[in-house]
């Protein structure tokens, strides 16, 4: 089974994960897909692969959090 998709979603907030953040390996660049939903940009990042998987989750579910 998937963990990740079993896991319960707690809120997070900028502040809680600022520092996670602030390395940009993942952000919202403001597009739409075709159906409306956001895009997710994943811009080349050297240390991409040594991002521990807490940090990459926490980051995606606050940007998946927001409206």
């Amino acid at each position: 089974a998937d963990e990740i998709m079993h896991q319960d979603i707690i809120p997070l907030y900028a502040a809680d994960i600022e520092d996670q953040l602030k390395k940009q390996f993942a952000y919202l660049s403001g597009g739409r897909g075709g159906d409306g939903c956001p895009v997710i940009t994943f811009p080349d990042y050297p240390a991409f692969g040594e991002i521990p998987e807490k940090e990459f989750q926490n980051v995606l579910t606050y940007l998946t959090s927001i409206p």
